[in-house]
């Protein structure tokens, strides 16, 4: 089910362990696989690969020809190919009793997986001595043939960048590479206005909106009023509040990465149907709404002056 064009303890946040190249570190151990995984690091096997670039004098990307030129035109030189995945079991969620709530182990687990597969991501980016990561492809669903489990994979270039702007917002991001959900021509676009991005930011949340007894009875019961149309209240509100957190999160984290503004803004919903807890019928008694969004923030200097004559693009899809 892909989207976006597409309770135990956390590992250390993968941005602040890049491990270290040793020999003995490089190798295709399953054990030591298994313990990097477990600590939010990257496999052996991708170390192996990024240790390799120093030797070599081409690069790889999934950059078409429209967006390797443009980069290069603002001074964006590709490195090579960095990905980062995560496969999670959401754990038991209990369906709570009292009315519409949050599942938090739901919504954790979503959060969780995009936070292992971004910060895998960073790791590969920082090996490369990338600026920014361009052109990614996400995708985030759950396996249909497994209940429980979910992935998110995110695919993109590293680039380097020959000019200041990607490079001091490198700096101010704590020397991380700056992600972006944006294509090569979005991102000279945004460059070519002295605007620039700072980051990737992204929430998940899920909401379940149970219905009244007496919503229940309106919908059921043979003497409701199912014959007439009517507004199902508590089911708009779910969606509603669903949505609601996943703005105030990623709202909260592109202030704090000192954005001025949110842009590439992608929305997904989903919902799934359940019984009323307590309730022996097998008509829908609660809904839950599950809410993504991932979008680029982006600012723009104080000091930046706008080009003289405005160039007009036409790009060829």
């Amino acid at each position: 089910m892909p989207f976006f064009r597409s309770r135990n303890q956390k590992p250390d946040a993968p941005q602040n362990s890049i491990p270290t190249l040793s020999n003995s570190t490089v190798t295709d151990d399953p054990i030591a696989s298994q313990q990097a995984l477990e600590s939010g690091k990257l496999v052996p096997a991708a170390l192996r690969r990024l240790t390799s670039l120093s030797e070599q004098n081409s690069f790889t990307s999934d950059l078409t020809v429209n967006e390797f030129a443009l980069l290069k035109s603002c001074g964006l030189h590709p490195i090579c190919q960095v990905a980062g995945t995560a496969v999670y079991k959401i754990g038991y969620q209990p369906m709570p009793y009292g009315g519409s709530q949050p599942l938090g182990i739901v919504t954790e687990a979503f959060n969780e997986s995009r936070r292992l597969a971004i910060g895998r991501l960073e790791q590969e980016a920082a090996l490369a001595h990338a600026d920014a990561v361009v052109g990614t492809r996400i995708t985030q669903g759950m396996f249909d043939s497994e209940s429980g489990l979910i992935e998110f994979s995110i695919v993109g270039t590293a680039v380097k960048s020959l000019n200041e702007p990607l490079s001091t917002a490198k700096r101010n991001a704590k020397n991380k590479a700056i992600i972006t959900t944006l294509s090569g021509q979005d991102l000279y676009l945004l460059l070519e206005n002295g605007i620039v991005p700072v980051g990737l930011v992204g929430a998940s949340s899920c909401y379940l909106a149970s219905l009244s007894q007496y919503t229940f009875q309106q919908m059921y019961s043979m003497f409701g009023t199912n014959v007439v149309n009517f507004e199902v209240r508590e089911f708009t509100e779910g969606y509603y509040a669903s949505r609601h957190i996943v703005m105030r999160e990623v709202e909260k984290a592109a202030k704090s990465n000192g954005a001025k503004g949110i842009i590439d803004f992608n929305f997904i919903s989903s919902t799934n149907s359940y019984r009323l807890p307590g309730s022996n019928s097998e008509n829908v008694g609660a809904v839950s709404f599950i809410s993504h969004v991932l979008a680029t923030a982006i600012t723009q200097p104080t000091d930046f002056a706008p080009p003289k004559q405005q160039k007009i693009l036409f790009i060829n899809p």
